[in-house]
């Protein structure tokens, strides 16, 4: 019996091969598309959980009152871990963890590499979490603080392989470091991607670094708790906060525990290092990828329910000669199956081909391992969903067609599904519209982001940092180098700073007195110690007052405020003049900066306080001429050797810095403009084959209308009209929903345009030129063909 059913579904569906083949191609690349999603959905909401404990395993927070509001902070003592080690009956282990925080250069036989990716952790950091271990063992290898743990791409990179690596002995500072193990690098969805760990007692040498990192004060370090089987983090937090009580002194700090699987999507800190997802953009591509699923199941249901009236003299004969219901239900659902799972197979050739793009464009490593559960969950949970969407109406439609009406002849096809058929239409194109409009708000988004004056000038300027030496020591090699570049010819100006001005990260509370200022105002506001040539280079405006000079002693002690500040602040006018005190340091507000944005449009612009301290200007920023940036670039290295013969200089320009705090917005705007595309044109393959369909049941209708004089023009008309009312429908019913999502999607940029009529008329004009030129070739097609040839057998 079941193969009877497969050979007569394989005969129907060669006999209706060019729907067959539309079917097959909209569901395999439907299903291609969704599978791609689908796995980067999972890494993104799977993040930390392939570690063994992940479960039980928590991030220490730090809730710190000041004033009139809180800050939540990642970060805890060294002095918090041992303590509450000792003391929390519930801890089974700790492991602490601290990134470092600049570049580390390390000599490698005859050669100096800076390293980025470098981490500090502590002994019990492998006992806590999942490495694979390639070479060496992850017992006692973090005890030696001159040990030394690469990952197996460094090793590569260092010494040509993991094996070779071993005890292999390279220079960092003065002091020689081992390599004692070689690790698999960690998985893409992993908050721990370091290439080089160190231990933490490498940077404890010193008895007063030791002293320092040990007080209650520095919250310089991760501190991750595994908690015993059967203990609920909610009363292990309290007694990390009596901690704090009965040590620190400390009743502004309260202490909470964050579970590992959430820090991914974590927005709650001021600062933290580890790698971050958006929450809202994983739901948006997660619901494209269900939209193309469903679009595609939405052309399997048309087209099979529109091949009805061919079907149906079939299914009435088999009733007579005692078919029942179920079993032509189970055999259409068979058909469907067929159909199904050779788009599977088609869809899993696809998706190995497209995985290394998506692998480069994501900088994750997803592989079609079949042997992983999980992925299986993803591909047969897929499946089986589109099985259910696509054939379960056409199935029950067909089976249930009852044989007296069939062979009386009834409009079966136009009675039964056809306003079926066109809802189906109408969601889909509806769809199509949202994904249309969305694309066109997050293009203009992203390009406003782009071509926004930020407030500053930052063409033809490159930054690097001066290494740490000690403060003294690095201030004068700052001072030393940027005297060295002002009298060089192709430097259009030099300047520094403490921070980059494209993300000027900080936050101050406390140390803060004007005139007027109530005790219990606490504003937070970002410092920055800028000195007196930085105006110039970037070309900020003064809305009121001077900036600061060199010939003018004072300055060291005055401010410069924002508008936001003092907008914030309540001064009086006027500004200009005013004493203000800041860090201790009594001086006057000597003017007042135009704003610019000194973070990515995400965020609004705070108050600032730009103040003059030389000691902490390790940022430095070149300004050319456009024509001599090389010449301007070599020199600054020559400079740079002359005072760091054994530092490799590295720079980057603040146009590349700027893109890179829109980096994750461009490549979700992008993944997301790619498979709305696929999902447009799944629903083209669908609208393709209605109106080849409709074109082909009107044969004989077109003929008579072509004898009786009828233009090519009219009958294009006559067979267009139809799917262009329900695109119109479609438009007018996705246009309130498309703005309502972009509008949730823009509320995450404090600074966003405008959805303007126009997006909506743009993106109707466009899913009509579509549905237009899909119909249009069909219809062009049948209006272009011979009447002779239709009407012959009439």
């Amino acid at each position: 019996m079941w193969t009877n059913y497969l050979k007569m579904a394989v005969r129907s569906l060669w006999r209706n091969r060019l729907y067959s083949l539309l079917n097959l191609v909209g569901l395999a690349v439907g299903l291609a598309a969704s599978v791609m999603i689908l796995l980067w959905v999972q890494s993104e909401l799977s993040f930390d959980s392939y570690h063994r404990e992940a479960n039980r395993t928590y991030r220490v927070t730090n809730t710190i009152r000041l004033g009139d509001g809180t800050m939540v902070w990642p970060n805890s003592s060294l002095k918090l871990g041992e303590t509450a080690l000792r003391e929390v009956p519930g801890i089974e282990r700790i492991a602490q963890f601290r990134v470092a925080f600049q570049p580390l250069v390390f000599r490698v036989g005859e050669k100096l590499v800076s390293e980025k990716e470098v981490a500090y952790v502590d002994s019990t950091w492998f006992e806590a979490f999942d490495y694979q271990f390639v070479q060496g063992d992850s017992k006692q290898v973090l005890d030696d603080p001159n040990n030394l743990i690469l990952t197996e791409p460094k090793a590569r990179n260092w010494f040509g392989s993991a094996e070779a690596a071993m005890n292999k002995i390279v220079r960092l500072d003065s002091i020689n470091m081992v390599v004692r193990a070689v690790v698999r690098d960690n998985p893409a969805n992993s908050s721990f991607r370091y290439e080089i760990l160190l231990p933490i007692s490498s940077t404890l040498r010193d008895l007063n670094v030791r002293r320092s990192e040990y007080g209650w004060n520095n919250y310089n370090y991760q501190l991750f708790l595994q908690l015993k089987p059967g203990i609920e983090p909610k009363k292990v937090a309290p007694q990390l906060t009596q901690i704090y009580r009965a040590y620190k002194k400390d009743s502004s700090v309260t202490a909470g525990l964050m579970p590992l699987r959430d820090i991914h999507f974590s927005t709650d800190f001021k600062s933290d290092y580890l790698p971050k997802g958006n929450c809202s953009t994983v739901i948006t591509l997660g619901l494209v990828g269900l939209l193309i699923l469903v679009i595609a199941s939405i052309n399997y249901v048309n087209l099979t329910t529109a091949l009805t009236s061919q079907r149906a003299k079939e299914v009435g004969m088999k009733k007579i000669v005692g078919a029942g219901r179920m079993r032509l239900f189970w055999q259409f659902m068979g058909e469907s199956a067929i159909v199904i799972l050779a788009a599977l197979g088609l869809a899993l050739g696809l998706v190995n081909m497209s995985l290394p793009l998506l692998n480069d464009f994501t900088d994750s490593h997803f592989v079609l391992d079949f042997g992983d559960i999980s992925l299986w969950v993803l591909i047969l949970g897929s499946t089986g969903l589109t099985l259910l969407l696509s054939g379960i109406y056409p199935s029950l439609l067909l089976s249930s067609l009852k044989p007296v009406e069939v062979l009386k002849g009834s409009n079966i096809l136009n009675s039964q599904n056809a306003g079926f058929r066109q809802g189906l239409v109408v969601l889909q194109f509806g769809i199509s519209l949202v994904l249309i409009v969305s694309t066109l708000v997050i293009f203009r988004q992203l390009r406003y982001t782009q071509q926004m004056n930020p407030g500053y000038q930052r063409a033809n300027v490159f930054s690097f940092m001066i290494p740490y030496i000690g403060l003294s020591k690095s201030a004068d090699a700052s001072q030393f180098i940027k005297t060295r570049l002002r009298e060089t010819s192709s430097v259009a100006g030099v300047t520094s700073a403490d921070q980059n001005i494209i993300d000027v990260f900080g936050f101050h509370r406390g140390s803060l007195n004007w005139e007027g200022k109530s005790d219990d105002f606490t504003p937070e506001i970002t410092p920055w110690s800028v000195e007196p040539e930085l105006q110039s280079v970037f070309n900020l405006k003064m809305v009121t007052g001077r900036w600061f000079r060199r010939d003018m002693k004072l300055d060291s002690a005055n401010v410069i405020l924002n508008e936001t500040a003092v907008r914030n602040f309540g001064l009086k006018k006027p500004i200009v003049g005013q004493w203000f005190e800041f860090q201790g340091r009594r001086g006057q507000v000597i003017g007042v900066v135009k704003d610019f944005h000194f973070l990515s449009l995400h965020q609004p612009i705070g108050p600032m306080v730009l103040y003059n301290e030389p000691n902490f200007q390790l940022r430095l920023f070149v300004k050319t001429n456009p024509k001599n940036t090389p010449r301007a670039l070599a020199g600054t290295e020559n400079v740079w050797k002359s005072r760091f013969p054994d530092v490799p200089f590295e720079y980057s320009f603040l146009d590349e810095s700027f893109d890179q705090l829109y980096k994750a917005d461009q490549k979700a705007g992008q993944l997301f403009n790619v498979f709305s595309g696929i999902a447009i044109l799944i629903s083209c393959l669908g609208l393709f084959g209605l109106a080849t369909f409709t074109a082909e049941q009107r044969t004989k209708e077109i003929g008579v209308r072509k004898v009786l004089g009828a233009s090519v023009a009219s009958i294009v008309t006559l067979l267009s009209k139809d799917f262009l009312k329900l695109v119109l429908i479609a438009i007018v019913i996705a246009s309130p929903i498309a703005w309502y999502a972009m509008n949730a999607w823009l509320a995450d940029f404090a600074y966003k345009i405008d959805i303007s009529w126009w997006v909506f008329a743009l993106a109707g004009g466009l899913a009509v030129g579509i549905a237009l030129l899909t119909v249009s070739f069909q219809s062009v097609r049948a209006a272009l063909m011979n009447p002779v040839e239709s009407l012959r057998s009439e």
